[in-house]
């Protein structure tokens, strides 16, 4: 639909109601009919976001997907499935033939751990089809979103501190398998960010205040999902070492590990209050980001130290790995501070 602009006199009717007649043409392609609903949304800049409620409520967008040789080629599938999925389409119909039929398992579990909110409703010998049954921005916000991440990534660091005192392979494994649990996450956010910036509505009924939070948000969602990553590698790291890692580095050293992490966990703490109803003031914020990178300089300078003991160049290369991805979730934690602080500016 493209329409040129047009000039509206406001008209006063029963003595006191200001009213606006419609552009005919808009009205005429939307069929608006009388008694049809319109919602009215106040914007930052005092205009006013005028849509028709029956366009709210439209189909489902529907993607047929068919799964050739070509695109069964490793991660492909993966690749366009959370293309579509990403782009706000809600039903995925996928067609297979009889050298790709095995790829069905691939997909179910590519909904299982990325995709929230996306469910199998329909299987057919050669056909799958899955649904997105979340609507965004309706029944979830942002901020849940963050915080959800949030949380999952400080009971991962939780742990993480257990499993640095005792290599319990357990614990490690089980960390490894809640990142599948900040993904899904991640790509639900993603999928609701791009949603905002395509319909003015969406991004006003989200309790969006200001466009330009979207930047930040992506951003923040971005550096969350990194600093998970890290947490992993953490873990991997544990794994292949496994008692080696307390009988190869001092105590000393190990003990340092776990300060840092505790520092993380503690900045953390401070960015989920600011994301939850205790927002951080300006000078707090900016507090965390000059504390994230001193504590991340202070790591990284720890890295190499294990060369002045007698140990093994695998244990060294684990333990600077593990220093590695502690200074990484710092400078994390800074970004987000900072997207945080621009947040704070911008919607004043």
């Amino acid at each position: 639909m493209s329409l040129e602009s047009e000039t509206r006199r406001i008209q006063l009717t029963g003595g006191s109601t200001l009213i606006v007649s419609l552009p005919k043409e808009w009205a005429r392609q939307l069929n608006l009919q009388p008694g049809d609903e319109v919602i009215l949304l106040p914007q930052r800049d005092m205009s006013l976001l005028l849509v028709p409620k029956k366009t709210i409520r439209s189909a489902f967008s529907e993607a047929k997907i068919e799964v050739t040789d070509e695109l069964a080629k490793g991660d492909r599938l993966t690749r366009i499935t959370l293309g579509y999925y990403l782009a706000g389409y809600d039903i995925f119909r996928l067609f297979f033939d009889q050298n790709t039929i095995g790829m069905k398992k691939d997909i179910k579990d590519i909904a299982r751990r990325k995709l929230t909110g996306v469910e199998i409703v329909d299987e057919g010998r050669n056909t799958l089809t899955l649904q997105n049954l979340i609507n965004v921005p309706g029944d979830i916000s942002i901020n849940d979103i963050v915080l959800k991440i949030v949380r999952v990534t400080e009971s991962m660091l939780d742990d993480i501190k257990v499993a640095l005192s005792t290599i319990d392979k357990n614990i490690l494994m089980d960390i490894v398998e809640r990142d599948n649990e900040v993904d899904r996450f991640y790509w639900l956010l993603n999928r609701m960010l791009k949603k905002l910036t395509t319909s003015t509505y969406y991004a006003s009924a989200s309790g969006i205040k200001d466009p330009r939070t979207i930047l930040d948000y992506a951003l923040i969602n971005k550096s969350l999902e990194r600093l998970s990553d890290h947490i992993v590698q953490i873990a991997n790291e544990l794994l292949q070492v496994g008692q080696q890692y307390i009988m190869g580095i001092p105590k000393e050293q190990r003990d340092k590990v776990i300060e840092y992490i505790d520092k993380v966990m503690e900045l953390i703490g401070v960015l989920s209050r600011s994301l939850s109803s205790q927002p951080s003031s300006v000078n707090e914020i900016n507090n965390l980001i000059d504390l994230a990178r001193e504590k991340a300089r202070e790591v990284r300078g720890l890295q190499g130290s294990l060369r002045e003991y007698e140990t093994s160049p695998s244990i060294i290369a684990s333990f600077d790995s593990i220093l590695y991805s502690i200074a990484r979730m710092l400078e994390y934690i800074s970004d987000i501070g900072e997207a945080l602080l621009n947040i704070n500016i911008e919607v004043g």
